[in-house]
């Protein structure tokens, strides 16, 4: 038995059979997790509802071996059995989920685009390369919580190590750009409206995700420097 996906059903569905690229996927795609899932003999189908909306089949979503169904073409329903494997809802279908827009036909170029970007974002050339944290910011993948944190700290350290204003705004565009959910233009403008010198005990505390460990200038001014003087101090006295 099958379900037609496309305008007959009014369904689209994500067909995963390398459960490798879950991870992925559930990162550039975190409506998954809660939409209509099938148990497949190989990984999981993900059921999206269309309403009226229009979207491109394809067997390289993402540029990776996953398989957006639509268009005509079908799935395997529950409760079928293929080769001994009976496919069955693991999330019925009245928990289905309307299609993401980043799978919308429209906005299928500009998703790719900035899934491209996303990928390809490189590290350029900067004054302070031995201030690891600037490093550890422009190599993350920000997430919602951590990036106006991150890209206003980025900003104040690229200033603070001598890259030129216009140079520092310019790569904290294109890191937020990289971003799979950047800060809208609002948002970035906010980044750039203070100077604030960022020291190192300030940054620990605003962004759990840096290590000191690598840094050569680490906590150059802050509590870690001072905790190092009296130490050394102390071995000093015991000798």
């Amino acid at each position: 038995m099958g379900i037609v996906t496309g305008k007959i059903s009014k369904l689209a569905v994500i067909d995963v059979d390398d459960l490798n690229l879950l991870p992925e996927l559930k990162e550039l795609l975190p409506e998954i997790k809660e939409t209509t899932r099938v148990k497949t003999r190989r990984g999981y189908h993900y059921y999206f509802s269309l309403n009226g909306e229009q979207v491109k089949s394809t067997n390289s979503l993402f540029g990776r071996r996953l398989e957006l169904k639509s268009n005509g073409t079908y799935v395997v329903a529950p409760p079928s059995i293929i080769k001994a494997h009976r496919y069955v809802y693991e999330i019925p279908l009245s928990e289905i989920l309307p299609i993401p827009r980043i799978l919308i036909k429209k906005n299928n170029l500009a998703s790719l685009i900035k899934y491209k970007n996303y990928k390809t974002f490189k590290i350029p050339k900067y004054h302070g390369q031995k201030v690891d944290c600037i490093r550890q910011i422009l190599s993350r993948d920000l997430q919602e919580g951590e990036r106006n944190n991150s890209l206003f700290i980025l900003y104040n350290l690229l200033l603070q190590n001598k890259n030129t204003k216009w140079f520092s705004k310019r790569l904290v565009v294109q890191k937020n750009r990289s971003l799979l959910k950047p800060l809208n233009k609002i948002e970035l403008k906010k980044v750039y409206r203070k100077v604030y010198n960022c020291g190192c005990s300030n940054i620990r505390d605003k962004l759990a995700y840096i290590k000191c460990e690598a840094c050569e200038y680490r906590f150059k001014y802050g509590r870690l420097k001072i905790l190092e003087y009296c130490r050394n101090l102390v071995m000093q006295k015991l000798k």
